[in-house]
């Protein structure tokens, strides 16, 4: 097995003798390689196209290794540390069937994408790869170990029902117990015959071994089966075809038809000498970043709603836009400010080499993204509709802005030997990026934000392919409890806003404070959903307008639990600080 990365460039000495002219884009005397996938050549050799997040800021995979020594030599000869080797092994088989996953979904679901993603295979509908087969035997064995075990053990009892005792006593020599008996181990059978049965076992068990220390896959083989290893196995393989032709009709049993079949195939692809064979099998797809989006977005969203406004545009529709301008992730989860209403959060994958920062301008797009979603539910709420009894955008009192959660979400690899852990984690040193017309007031709807989240790449990956769907609902929820909470954490943390409440007599009063004190309190107030009569206020430091309306500790810099606003309307309204759970 050999690898090459994505977006890196290797001598075309290299690359035509493997690939042709496929699969990388010519430079002078070097290739980039532009595609990412899985290559089975007519060498019966295996190659891998990896994703560049495989490969840091310095050019080294597995921040230690060149990436020419992958491309020039197998792996095995390449790494040394088998807990290494054994890993990328694994992770090889887990990157394959993320391309198989995702060739399922783009056919059946992921039609928008249109020309944009150029998924190509020299495989038709009902044909396999080399590597499907490989998958087929290891799942095959796990599901029929036990039966295959009590055919053989059938099989061995029955070489010993015709016995020619006068032989065996002749000419071997038993072993005699404490009691006088003698018990023959060597039993001469009246009738020879090959066991066509075995043979098939024998063959079957071989093949699994080979693949077993090729592709490390963790199963156990039984000993007692003849096992054909090292030059024994090249020869079996050399002479495989002809085998299987010869004890094609010889079986029954469903189990070992099964079986027959599966080596017919697998030879047919790894024996070059096969007639069957054809010339290579291969799944390539061109802008990986695609396929990234899509292991994220079936990791944390779910169904997207379809409720058309007047002019025909939905959510879905602004998440698929055919121009090309996509929304990569779109999810409704609790509000940061009252857990009783809801709002959607909008993200964005990023598909980079790890420790690459985001760009300027897909911060800005991102922007974009967050004020196309409040407009289609401002649109829906001004033609008297809703998504449901949820969802709230704006509150009619205070004409105040539910904050819209936005994020980037970039994958990373930082440990090779965690496929378990999601490492999910927010940037705080890099902050959230906050864009505004005036900057003390979060409840507009100009006042956006944008945070930056790495996540283990393995993870996703691995979740991918595994996850059932009763275990994609369960981490949706731990995902978007951790957004949430991150985000609050991050407001707390850089003491942008500091909350208020305070809760009036009835919701009639909250209304005339507001009528009065409108001027100095647009975009700063919002009253909760879950109680009508409560206002909740957001001070910003540099708030130069609210200063004159605070006590004198609040002007010296001090932030004190209890707090006033007080006009010539309103003698004194006492405001408590909130604590944003």
């Amino acid at each position: 097995m050999r690898i090459f990365i994505e977006g890196e460039s290797y001598s075309l000495d290299i690359l035509k003798p493997i690939f042709g002219d496929k699969f990388y884009m010519p430079n002078g005397v070097k290739g980039i390689i532009d595609n990412v996938g899985y290559y089975h050549s007519i060498d019966n050799e295996v190659i891998y196209l990896l994703p560049k997040v495989f490969i840091d800021t310095k050019g080294l995979i597995l921040n230690k290794y060149p990436k020419d020594l992958f491309a020039e030599n197998s792996i095995d000869d390449v790494i040394e540390s088998q807990d290494e080797l054994n890993w990328l092994k694994r992770f090889l088989i887990i990157f394959y069937k993320g391309l198989i996953e995702y060739r399922v979904r783009y056919k059946n679901t992921i039609q928008s994408k249109g020309d944009v993603l150029q998924l190509s295979s020299s495989l038709g509908e009902n044909e396999y790869s080399f590597l499907d087969i490989v998958l087929s035997f290891v799942n095959f064995h796990k599901k029929n170990k036990n039966t295959i075990l009590f055919i053989h053990k059938k099989q061995t009892s029955a070489k010993h029902k015709k016995v020619n005792w006068g032989k065996t006593v002749r000419k071997s020599n038993p072993f005699v117990t404490n009691e006088g008996i003698p018990i023959y181990s060597e039993l001469n059978v009246k009738k020879k015959y090959i066991d066509t049965e075995e043979e098939l076992l024998c063959m079957f068990y071989s093949v699994l071994y080979h693949l077993k220390t090729e592709y490390n896959f963790s199963i156990q083989i039984d000993e007692s089966y003849t096992i054909a290893k090292g030059s024994a196995y090249k020869k079996l393989a050399a002479n495989a075809p002809k085998i299987l032709k010869k004890i094609r009709y010889k079986y029954f049993s469903d189990t070992l038809v099964k079986m027959y079949k599966l080596l017919e195939l697998y030879f047919s692809k790894s024996n070059k000498v096969s007639i069957q064979n054809k010339n290579e099998d291969f799944i390539m797809v061109k802008y990986y970043h695609l396929i990234f989006e899509d292991m994220i977005d079936k990791l944390i969203t779910s169904k997207i709603d379809t409720k058309e406004t007047s002019k025909g545009v939905s959510l879905k529709k602004l998440k698929e836009n055919k121009d090309g301008k996509i929304i990569d992730h779109l999810f409704e989860y609790d509000s940061l400010i009252d857990r009783d209403e809801s709002i959607f959060y909008i993200g964005d994958s990023k598909y980079y080499k790890t420790n690459n920062e985001v760009q300027e301008n897909s911060i800005y797009k991102q922007f974009t993204y967050a004020k196309n979603v409040i407009q289609f539910n401002i649109d829906l709420l001004n033609e008297g509709k809703k998504i449901n009894n949820n969802i709230r955008y704006r509150d009619k009192v205070t004409e105040g802005y539910n904050i819209t959660p936005n994020f980037f979400i970039q994958g990373v690899v930082t440990d090779i030997f965690n496929f378990d852990d999601d490492k999910l984690a927010i940037d705080f040193d890099k902050g959230i990026k906050h864009s505004y017309h005036f900057k003390e007031r979060i409840f507009d709807r100009d006042s956006l934000f944008v945070n930056h989240y790495s996540i283990n790449f393995l993870f996703v990956l691995k979740s991918y392919t595994n996850k059932s769907s009763f275990e994609l609902e369960k981490y949706r929820v731990e995902i978007h409890k951790k957004f949430r909470t991150n985000f609050v954490s991050y407001l707390k943390k850089q003491n942008l806003f500091k909350f208020y409440h305070t809760e009036f007599e009835s919701k009639e009063l909250l209304k005339q404070f507001i009528d009065t004190e409108f001027r100095n309190l647009t975009g700063r107030v919002y009253i909760s959903k879950s109680n009508d009569s409560r206002l909740i206020l957001a001070v910003n430091g540099s708030d130069i307008e609210l200063k004159e309306y605070f006590t004198d500790s609040y002007n010296k810099g001090k932030h004190l639990r209890e707090t006033y606003f007080s006009s010539p309307n309103f003698e004194r309204v006492d405001f408590s600080e909130l604590e944003l759970i």
